[in-house]
């Protein structure tokens, strides 16, 4: 008799892997740059972020497919990065230190390249675990 496995016990390899808390931490970086009251762009760009870092933890088989969608999310906080920056050093005043909101997203960043890493190196066990079955 052929025992089904149940929807937890299907997803506990998700939460084994370093990728995923890094992803995690990640959205929950750019979680507290939404509330921090931005304007409309920031905030879109900000949500796309999050729903990227977020579906992409389910996506734990599919290591490439993690691996481009974790670029892409990497991309939308460098917008994001970009859209908070940008008119802050374009004003003439010499105000443009570090606020929480762009330490959050360099945060987010830096935890999206630490995720894309743990990727690769997780891909790289998988390939040479399937050259020694041959």
């Amino acid at each position: 008799m052929v025992q089904r496995k149940g929807f937890y016990a299907e997803l506990a390899p998700m939460w084994q892997r370093i990728q995923t808390l890094y992803m995690l931490l990640a959205a929950a970086a750019l979680v507290f740059i939404g509330m921090q009251g931005l304007g409309n762009t920031e905030s879109m760009i900000g949500g796309l972020a999050v729903a990227l870092f977020l579906a992409n933890i389910t996506y734990f088989k599919h290591r490439k497919r993690q691996f481009m969608i974790n670029r892409l999310a990497m991309f939308a906080v460098l917008g994001l990065i970009g859209s908070i920056a940008i008119p802050m050093l374009r004003s003439n005043s010499y105000d443009a230190s570090l606020t929480p909101t762009l330490v959050a997203s360099l945060l987010a960043l830096g935890l999206g390249s630490f995720a894309n890493r743990a990727i690769q190196k997780d891909e790289a066990k998988v390939k040479s675990d399937r050259r020694f079955r041959k």
